[in-house]
């Protein structure tokens, strides 16, 4: 799945991590279970979306959730 978010025409503006993340998000998962899947820490995974959202101008979670579905 995240093959398909490295090749998406255009490209998003994250790192990898920041994909995995948005991926997750997009799961429906919560922070605290994101953190828990990468090994991460509460707030580093809190920081990660955050900066997606920041990166891609979006309001909130629901919003990467829609991008990131609708570029499998």
């Amino acid at each position: 799945m995240l093959e398909q978010l490295d090749t998406a025409t255009p490209p998003l503006p994250l790192t990898r991590r920041e994909r995995e993340v948005a991926q997750l998000v997009a799961q429906g998962l919560t922070n605290r279970e994101i953190a828990a899947r990468l090994y991460l820490s509460e707030r580093t995974a809190q920081n990660h979306v955050q900066h997606i959202l920041e990166k891609l101008h979006l309001s909130n979670r629901s919003q990467i959730a829609v991008l990131i579905t609708n570029l499998k």
